[in-house]
């Protein structure tokens, strides 16, 4: 664990996620890491929401429109939560991305060189069963660096 430069954290804002980031950050700090919180705007919610509307123009508008202020939303959340857990001497970068997680957050993997990625075992769905059929199983079987999922029950 001497190598661990980089930490890539999964942050859905889920109920989990201000554990998932304090142990995150408690990590960093004993390795003298950087922490990489990161956050997908999930582009299947988006098409699902705007397929009904058929003129083209309307659907870009809209779409652009709505990962903009959701964008402005998460930052705020994200800056609500690094302030209450990541202690002041842990450094710390934060991205919101738009598309499908598991590959968004590969590639945040892969773009920052991360040497180690920190999820729930539970996210947003409170479906263990789900995150692990989807978001997190396709996490651990393609990521590049060693995954650490935090088996977090509820308190």
């Amino acid at each position: 664990m001497n190598n661990i430069k980089r930490i890539v954290v999964g942050v859905d804002f889920s109920v989990y996620s201000p554990r998932v980031l304090k142990y995150a950050a408690e990590s960093a700090e004993r390795m003298s890491a950087e922490i990489v919180a990161v956050n997908v705007i999930n582009q299947r919610r988006i098409r699902d929401t705007i397929t009904v509307l058929r003129d083209e123009k309307v659907r870009k508008q809209i779409m652009e429109s709505y990962v903009n202020d959701e964008t402005e939303k998460r930052k705020i959340k994200m800056n609500s939560l690094i302030n209450s857990w990541v202690p002041k001497d842990v450094s710390y970068r934060k991205i919101i991305k738009t598309g499908m997680p598991f590959e968004e957050i590969l590639k945040v993997v892969d773009d920052e060189d991360a040497t180690l990625l920190i999820i729930s075992s539970r996210g947003r769905t409170n479906f263990q069963d789900y995150m692990f059929g989807t978001t997190a199983e396709k996490l651990f079987r393609y990521s590049p660096v060693s995954v650490l999922s935090l088996n977090l029950k509820d308190e």
